[in-house]
C-alpha cells in the first residue's frame, strides 16, 4: 500500500502588491467621482441662479401688469443688474415730483432713491455675471412697454452668467417685447 501525504498550504492574506493595486484603483475611481460631483454641483448652482434672474425679470413684468390695484402707480417696474457685487435689483420707477404722467422719470434704477428698491438678489459666490449686455430693463404699464438700458431702439440684450472658473456658462436673452429665452 502506498501512503500519500497531503499537505495543505493556506494563504493567510493578500500580498502587498495586491493591496496596493486595489487601493490605487479605489482611489482613482473615488477621485473621478469627486471631480464629477463638483462639476455637477456647479451646473446645478448655475441653473438655480439662472432661474433666480429669470424670476426677478418675470416679477417686474408681472408687477407692471398689476398696477391698476395700487394707490400710487409707479411709472414702471424694472431690474437693474450690477457686476460688482453680482446682484440684481427689482425696482419701481416713481416720479420724484409726483407727476402722474411720468414725464420726469429716468427709466432706470437710481441708487440715491432708496424707495425705488423693492427686492435685491445676490448671485451665489461661485457664480458671476461674465457679460452684461443689459444693465437696466424696465416694463412700463399698462402694455407693458419694454425699454432696455434706457434706449428705445435697443431690440435685445444678453446676460451671461458663468462659474468663477469659467467652466460653465448660461445665457439669458431678453427682447424689447419682453420675451425671455435661455441658452
Amino acid at each position: 500500500m502506498i501512503k500519500i501525504k497531503y499537505t495543505y498550504q493556506f494563504n493567510k492574506g493578500f500580498t502587498l502588491i495586491e493591496i496596493l493595486i486595489t487601493l490605487s484603483v479605489i482611489s482613482i475611481l473615488s477621485g473621478g467621482l469627486v471631480f464629477y460631483n463638483r462639476i455637477a454641483e456647479r451646473q446645478i448652482i448655475l441653473f438655480k441662479e439662472q432661474a433666480k434672474i429669470i424670476s426677478i425679470i418675470q416679477k417686474a413684468k408681472t408687477l407692471s401688469f398689476t398696477t391698476y390695484a395700487q394707490e400710487i402707480v409707479p411709472c414702471g417696474y424694472g431690474v437693474y443688474f450690477q457686476q460688482n457685487p453680482n446682484k440684481a435689483i427689482l425696482f419701481q420707477d416713481i416720479s420724484p415730483t409726483s407727476d402722474k404722467n411720468c414725464s420726469d422719470v429716468d427709466n432706470s434704477h437710481t441708487a440715491s432713491l432708496p424707495f425705488e428698491k423693492i427686492e435685491e438678489i445676490f448671485l451665489d459666490k461661485t457664480i458671476k455675471f461674465s457679460e452684461l449686455g443689459i444693465y437696466n430693463i424696465i416694463f412700463i404699464p399698462p402694455d407693458p412697454k419694454v425699454i432696455i438700458d434706457n434706449d428705445i431702439l435697443k431690440n435685445d440684450g444678453l446676460i451671461k452668467i458663468s462659474t468663477i472658473d469659467n467652466a460653465a456658462e448660461r445665457i439669458i436673452k431678453i427682447t424689447n417685447a419682453g420675451q425671455i429665452t435661455t441658452q
